[in-house]
């Protein structure tokens, strides 16, 4: 169905680039693509900047604090809102949440905003506000989200729509000559199985959990190897653990990367052992895996467990449980041809279920239902 195209603000107040920016880069980018006129707020120094603008997708640098100053930075956005004729302002994380919903609500524009957490909204009577009064819907990353919004902060059921992730299966394809240059770089041999994690070093992630349960595989297998990407607080700490577990030298921290196509084509099997209280929902780093025809090893925190098919192409395990991840991670190192048919099958789900382009049709519905609703 051919749609009129909108206008559309997309905003992102963060100094990091994870996964809710990777988001806004693919979405405005792919928006752009389908004939929509599309706007960027974004800080000036974040990486999510420099993405967009290689892409051909225009910029409004806006210096968003962590807080406070909020009424200066919704007059911000209504001057750019008149300005640029904006229909739409699509939100992604908390302070520019609420100044977008705000400035949105004040100029009489449709306001929806991305939850990519598993988290409250509401922790002060302007973000009751914000959720009740000046937000025409939410986007949720998975079913665990609705639930808590609509339990915890009751925001009506009817106004959260549950809109999985995805990624172009085209641009994270399995590449052999980047599987190459990754590999050589950290010294893995054509023979060592490389087990891959790329996420921040922060606590909700569980690195410490895949570190314990690679250390009590590795004396059964001398040909694996671990590569954690990713940089983050806890990088001093994860680094002694791995001296103290005696796997340091099979551990390679490789900090944050950008060139993630090259970095997962050298992997083998990929794991990613999330915990509870950090607000995992639906992170990108496995989907990319599911692209790359990698076997998965997943934690049940969020919606992470709706991107595998137990025994098909990977397998759950509870999270915080270093044995259940040791005794999953030593089947998928036992046996190549297990690993290569899981891969494979990880790749047939991905572009069944979560493509940027199925992510990008279900918003686009979104956006035609709220203007309709509005006018």
């Amino acid at each position: 169905m051919d749609l009129k195209p909108f206008t559309i603000l997309l905003t992102n107040s963060t100094d990091i680039y994870a996964g809710g920016e990777f988001y806004v880069y693919s979405l405005a980018r792919e928006l752009q693509a389908r004939g929509h006129d599309v706007l960027v707020a974004c800080k000036s120094g974040n990486l999510l900047r420099e993405k967009c603008e290689q892409a051909g997708v225009r910029i409004f640098p806006v210096d968003f604090p962590p807080q406070g100053k909020l009424m200066r930075h919704v007059n911000i956005l209504r001057r750019l809102m008149k300005d640029r004729s904006i229909e739409i302002v699509h939100t992604n994380t908390n302070y520019d949440r609420t100044a977008g919903a705000f400035a949105a609500r004040l100029e009489g524009k449709a306001h929806i905003t991305n939850v990519h957490s598993f988290h409250s909204l509401r922790h002060n009577v302007t973000h009751w506000l914000r959720n009740r009064w000046a937000t025409d819907h939410f986007i949720v990353d998975g079913v665990c989200v609705k639930e808590l919004l609509a339990k915890e902060d009751g925001i009506p059921a009817s106004r959260i729509s549950v809109i999985y992730l995805g990624v172009d299966p085209v641009e994270m394809r399995r590449d052999e000559l980047l599987r190459q240059k990754v590999r050589q770089e950290f010294g893995f041999t054509d023979e060592e199985v490389v087990v891959g994690n790329v996420a921040r070093l922060v606590p909700f992630k569980g690195h410490e959990y895949l570190l314990q349960a690679f250390a009590a595989c590795a004396s059964n297998f001398f040909h694996a190897r671990l590569l954690l990407v990713g940089d983050g607080e806890l990088y001093e700490k994860l680094t002694d653990l791995a001296a103290v577990l005696g796997v340091q030298d099979r551990v390679m921290f490789a900090g944050f990367r950008d060139d993630l196509q090259a970095v997962y084509s050298a992997f083998d099997l990929y794991v990613h052992p999330s915990i509870e209280g950090g607000g995992e929902t639906f992170p990108f780093a496995v989907l990319q895996a599911l692209s790359q025809e990698l076997p998965i090893l997943v934690t049940r925190v969020g919606d992470v467990a709706e991107m595998v098919e137990e025994g098909v192409n990977g397998f759950v395990v509870p999270d915080r449980d270093h044995k259940a991840l040791m005794e999953k991670l030593e089947m998928l190192l036992r046996d190549q041809s297990v690993r290569r048919g899981m891969g494979e099958r990880s790749r047939h789900y991905l572009l069944r279920r979560f493509t940027t382009q199925n992510m990008v049709d279900a918003v686009e519905n979104i956006y035609t239902r709220i203007l309709q609703r509005r006018h």
